[in-house]
């Protein structure tokens, strides 16, 4: 059932689990747990549909140290959370990520690649990507990928693209449907009340403009995104008590996103090789997107941040305008009808031969007619100085307004972008497909030139995991140090990250939570 808090007796409700947070994992987890037989409760703090109202909250938090503009542009506060505006990019982490990597940070994984894996699989599978498709090496078999994809340094992959982005569509005849789920929306959890014993939480209280209402469950997952999860936690519980994770040194600290630039400006020597290894493929319904990355080996050997790179076109942009007002017009909403004739012959010059393209060659045409640019995504090293924190200024409900401070060192960061510059300059001029023109900024190594990179709203960190408390603030399964039913699911729980979009393992590691927590239920 999905209905709005107005509309429901909260008395009569009797959940094994409360999920905090309706967007992708909190959405996915009930859909998996709700499979199984588990009752679970889902509490969206926004509307079912985005809108003006509840976006404004957003505008209040405050970004200090580095600019981080996704701290309001990123967040999306109804049903779907993210997935509202979300690409849909699917990325697993690299093998070492799992890893010690010393020469990046002290914080590691207490888990292996192996420990989420099967959870990949899960997702996948929930998510209806085909079978043929979820390994590389299928595709470059398949499409016949050129043998000049292959070099030792910088790896040819691909990222998968779901068809259907928002979760709240995707699952929503479940949802709606299933006996063992409820979805309530417009329902923000404000606060936290804990067992007589203190070493576990009762239930949640839910903001209303009736006061505070309380809802009780044998466990609490908190899934409603990095900034509003520690925010939550740093509050003392409804009853003014100090929970027992309050004195957590971890709680807040450790905050990370990506940082995503132009590194190369392209000019095609071998445009039909250029074609081949670079423009999109769509397969069964998805899209694949082929990117290079510095290779596991190379990461270790000059001691680099993970970092991968793709192709940017920037006719891309008319590309997507005209998709968008195709689908406008299948939809029933047409553009203003002076601006119709111009719309539509962008449609046709680019539609046709992008349908053409795919036609024959299983691929999405990507339009040359303008630059063509490198753009990287790199990971950055986590630091302790990169918080969220509590101002003194509070929102309707009196829950204190948290300040974001991003913060990170530059040597390694500027190192790596560089390495992974030449490396892409020698992959495409050794190869004759392309001529790379580096832009002076990045030569020279000059810490300035990171100004011009951006934050990717990959909210991360402030809640990591690890082996112990004196290390972390959840444990491998994403339980709360110091609580036995509290837990956390979502990228808030990552010590470091590489350089992949963190939602495809968010959702894996919320699926093993979700496992866990039905075990223990059983």
């Amino acid at each position: 059932m999905i209905t709005s808090a107005e509309n429901i007796d909260f008395a009569g409700l009797s959940p094994d689990i409360i999920i905090a947070g309706g967007g992708a994992v909190g959405l996915l987890a009930a859909v998996y747990l709700a499979s199984r037989k588990v009752r679970v409760l889902v509490l969206e703090a926004g509307p079912e549909q985005l809108d003006r109202e509840s976006q404004s909250i957003f505008q209040t938090a405050i970004s200090s140290g580095r600019k981080h503009w996704g701290l309001h542009q990123g967040r999306f506060r109804a049903l779907g959370g993210t997935t509202n505006f979300w690409g849909g990019q699917l990325v697993r982490f690299d093998r070492s990520v799992f890893s010690p990597r010393p020469w990046i940070s002290d914080a590691a994984w207490p888990i292996k690649l192996d420990d989420i894996e099967p959870f990949y699989g899960e997702c996948e599978q929930l998510l209806g990507m085909p079978d043929e498709i979820n390994e590389d090496q299928k595709v470059i078999s398949r499409l016949r990928i050129p043998g000049e994809h292959r070099d030792d340094d910088l790896e040819y992959f691909f990222t998968r693209w779901l068809t259907e982005k928002n979760f709240r569509f995707h699952f929503g005849r479940f949802l709606a449907s299933n006996e063992y789920v409820t979805v309530i929306t417009n329902a923000p959890v404000i606060g936290l009340r804990l067992a007589p014993n203190f070493g576990e939480v009762a239930g949640v209280a839910i903001g209303s403009p009736r006061g505070a209402i309380e809802v009780s469950a044998r466990h609490v997952v908190l899934a409603n995104g990095t900034v509003e999860l520690v925010r939550l936690l740093q509050h003392p519980t409804i009853f003014g008590e100090q929970p027992p994770w309050a004195q957590n040194q971890w709680l807040g600290r450790g905050f990370m996103d990506h940082l995503e630039g132009t590194i190369g400006y392209v000019d095609l020597l071998d445009g039909k090789l250029f074609h081949r290894l670079f423009d999109n493929v769509f397969i069964q319904g998805m899209k694949l997107q082929p990117r290079l990355k510095l290779s596991e080996k190379c990461q270790a050997r000059d001691q680099l941040l993970g970092a991968a790179i793709h192709v940017k076109f920037e006719s891309q942009e008319l590309l997507e305008n005209a998709k968008m007002f195709v689908s406008g017009l299948l939809r029933g909403r047409v553009s203003h009808p002076r601006d119709i004739p111009r719309e539509a012959w962008a449609a046709a010059r680019f539609g046709l031969p992008m349908a053409w393209h795919y036609f024959v060659n299983q691929r999405i045409w990507s339009p040359t007619g303008g630059n063509i640019q490198l753009r990287i995504m790199l990971e950055h090293t986590p630091q302790l100085s990169s918080t969220i924190r509590l101002t003194e200024n509070v929102d309707r409900y009196g829950m204190k307004i948290p300040e974001l401070n991003w913060d990170f060192p530059t040597e390694i960061e500027i190192r790596t972008i560089q390495a992974v510059t030449a490396l892409a300059k020698n992959f495409f001029e050794t190869r004759g497909i392309a001529k790379v023109q580096v832009p002076a900024a990045i030569s020279d190594g000059k810490a300035e030139f990171l100004d011009s990179f951006i934050d990717t709203f990959h909210h991360m960190g402030g809640a990591r995991m690890a082996k112990s408390e004196s290390e972390g603030f959840v444990d491998p399964t994403g339980r709360v140090f110091g609580c036995k039913n509290l837990y956390i699911m979502g990228a808030a729980i990552f010590p470091v990250s590489g350089f992949a979009n963190p939602t495809f393992t968010a959702l894996a590691l919320g699926l093993r939570t979700a496992e866990t927590i039905r075990r223990r239920l059983h």
